[in-house]
């Protein structure tokens, strides 16, 4: 079940990305719309931070395209923040807080300026809507991994974008920062921000996303959460990945597929 959208935020057509002839993501195809909290549900291995990653021009699809704004990325990128996986940012870098925040507001400054008293009232600002304002001046290696999490958050929302992606934000939090942090990503979704995140808890997916993007290797359900998350296509969702990989890689490997083709 995919809801077609109007005038999108993010517009995917024919997304295929391979490792080594090996699908990661099949034929993708959605759209999205403009003021959403967005979840991107899925099985391990299902496909989801490689979604994010190919929207983010960090890893190059097999085939098909991602327009952002209608426009190319490279276009756009001003209006876009990333948050990726903590695991893979190396936190033994000599960093405080702030500076770790402030660095959110360099794209929007050019390339020889330096953050001001503007720059770093907003960071501070930040810092408060993720609750980690008496922290500012601590080394963000000594922080927990909640902490950081927040600290990145923070980040973001310094860059003022118009659409966030945010690849498993809540790992590593305990259940009352993750709370707090769905209720400022509805607050922003409720100012006209559109946010995506890779998610793997169903029960807080129903209570706290608007739309929801079920992925398996292929796309599974794009819509409304109340029309997509339903029994028969989280089964959908959350089954058969095993069987679906195998019958692609065949396809692949016999050439009855091939992933170039237009």
């Amino acid at each position: 079940m995919i809801t077609q959208v109007e005038n999108p935020v993010l517009e995917i057509h024919d997304l295929t990305v391979s490792y080594d002839q090996t699908p990661v993501l099949w034929n993708v195809d959605f759209s999205l719309p403009a003021g959403k909290l967005i979840g991107i549900l899925g099985p391990n291995g299902a496909g989801k931070s490689t979604l994010i990653k190919a929207i983010m021009g960090l890893i190059s699809p097999t085939s098909g395209y991602v327009k952002i704004f209608d426009k190319p990325l490279n276009d756009v990128r001003a209006r876009i923040s990333y948050v990726p996986q903590r695991e893979s940012v190396d936190w033994n870098f000599p960093a405080s807080v702030l500076d770790v925040v402030l660095m959110g507001t360099y794209g929007k400054l050019g390339l020889f300026k330096r953050p001001g008293k503007k720059e770093k009232d907003l960071a501070l600002e930040c810092l408060e809507q993720v609750g980690m304002s008496g922290f500012v001046k601590r080394q963000i290696s000594e922080l927990s991994g909640g902490q950081q999490q927040r600290v990145f958050i923070a980040r973001a929302l310094a860059q003022q974008a118009d659409l966030y992606l945010m690849d498993e934000p809540f790992a590593g939090v305990d259940m009352a920062t993750e709370t707090a942090i769905f209720q400022l990503l509805r607050d922003m979704a409720a100012s006209g921000k559109t946010v995506l995140v890779v998610h793997h808890d169903i029960h807080s997916a129903m209570n706290f996303f608007d739309w929801v993007i079920m992925l398996n290797l292929h796309l599974v359900a794009s819509g409304p959460k109340e029309l997509v998350m339903t029994e028969d296509l989280l089964r959908k969702t959350y089954g058969g990945k095993l069987n679906l990989l195998t019958k692609v890689t065949d396809l692949i490997s016999k050439k009855e597929f091939n992933p170039l083709k237009s």
